[in-house]
């Protein structure tokens, strides 16, 4: 029997939209957005939190703002402090993120599968423009690792953009890092990254891309010993946060694996990728800075090039 009209219409129905999905699986190959802060509707899917929520005093806020030319994006502002106030039961203060609000469904939470995409992008700018970096671009080079089981000192170090033992820094201002929280076991893991900005772009827009495979776990602001890969076909959440104090090493964890300098030897200070209690609640006692961070959307891209021509082409 000859196939009628209406079996005809759908097959080319179903070829046709079969051609599309290819299509726009196709485009899309190359750059996958995690999500836009765009408009207001897309701002209000994003979680903000900070050490007032335990006792402290930092404050941070996420708003709709323009810019010259009337794209809208987020305005991340705030104040971070490491005051703690009398009677708190916090023994650390001063620090502010936010991240995309957790997308349950019938079995579970929804997540993002992105292991076809090795680099994460951001589309940010400082509205509070600052001197440049004082951890030279050198050093984290040659500390690269994408070893997500490697040594975790040398992975912090390069990864999250600490100082060690005879490597001077006078740096006392909001560090920005990125967090990746997956679908582990762990519900308090989370993989990070420091947002190393460029300052003497001041406040023009920046496309900074991250390979996924630099970021280094840690829990609880401690860098994780042994590391553990990221699971990066199950990304439930991604966002920004600003620290006064960076993650650090538990005490368990030898310095001998710290780089050796002409300093470590003699007159050792104490090495900032450990945990140092009596610091925490004295150096920066009274430290208050105000920040102040615009982004435009957080994607997942094949490589650096095509970031820049996404952003050239949108």
């Amino acid at each position: 029997m000859a196939p009628s009209v209406e079996s005809d219409n759908a097959w080319l129905a179903t070829r046709n939209s079969s051609n599309m999905e290819v299509s726009a699986s196709e485009s899309a190959r190359d750059v996958m957005p995690l999500y836009q802060l765009t408009n207001a509707k897309q701002i209000a899917q994003i979680a903000t939190g900070s050490d007032a929520d335990i006792g402290g005093i930092s404050r941070c806020h996420i708003a709709l703002a323009h810019d010259q030319q009337g794209d809208g994006f987020a305005r991340f502002y705030g104040t971070v402090s490491s005051q703690i106030p009398r009677n708190a039961s916090l023994e650390r203060s001063g620090y502010a993120a936010f991240r995309n609000k957790s997308r349950p469904t019938l079995f579970g939470s929804e997540s993002w599968d992105t292991s076809l995409y090795p680099y994460l992008l951001l589309r940010v700018r400082n509205n509070l423009p600052q001197s440049s970096d004082h951890i030279s671009p050198s050093l984290r080079s040659a500390l690269h690792a994408h070893d997500q089981s490697g040594p975790a000192v040398p992975r912090a170090i390069h990864a999250l953009g600490l100082p060690y033992p005879g490597l001077a820094t006078d740096e006392r201002r909001p560090l920005f890092f990125i967090n990746v929280q997956t679908d582990g076991p762990v519900t308090t893991d989370l993989y990070q990254h420091r947002l190393f900005l460029d300052h003497s772009k001041g406040d023009q827009w920046q496309s900074i891309t991250i390979p996924l495979d630099d970021f280094v776990l840690t829990n609880t602001g401690v860098v994780a010993d042994p590391q553990v890969a990221m699971l990066r076909e199950k990304v439930l959440s991604v966002g920004i946060s600003v620290l006064l104090d960076p993650p650090v090493l538990s005490e368990d964890q030898s310095e001998d694996s710290i780089p050796p300098t002409s300093h470590t030897t003699e007159n050792r200070t104490p090495s900032p990728l450990r945990r140092d209690e009596a610091a925490g609640r004295g150096s920066q006692r009274s430290s208050a800075f105000d920040f102040d961070l615009g982004i435009q959307g957080i994607y997942v891209v094949q490589s650096p090039e095509e970031a820049t021509k996404y952003f050239h082409s949108s």
